[in-house]
């Protein structure tokens, strides 16, 4: 027998996963949540510095003494 690709790719990816059960849903514990938002804080933070300019340019790590 000839080998016959799927007409449809999505539904192949489909056939692969279909025996596989759903991830688990947990919610997140209010300790953690508040730690979440923090971390989304900092991020936010960062990419506006970012935006300014600030830390821009490349740092580059060298072994070799300045001749300054």
């Amino acid at each position: 027998m000839a080998h016959r690709p799927y007409p449809n790719v999505d539904r192949a990816l489909r056939q692969l996963d279909r025996h596989y059960p759903p991830a688990p849903v947990t919610p997140m514990p209010p300790a953690l949540r508040s730690v979440g938002d923090a971390i989304g804080q900092l991020r936010k933070n960062a990419q506006r510095a970012a935006a300014q300019g600030f830390g821009a340019g490349t740092y580059v790590l060298s072994t070799r003494r300045n001749p300054a």
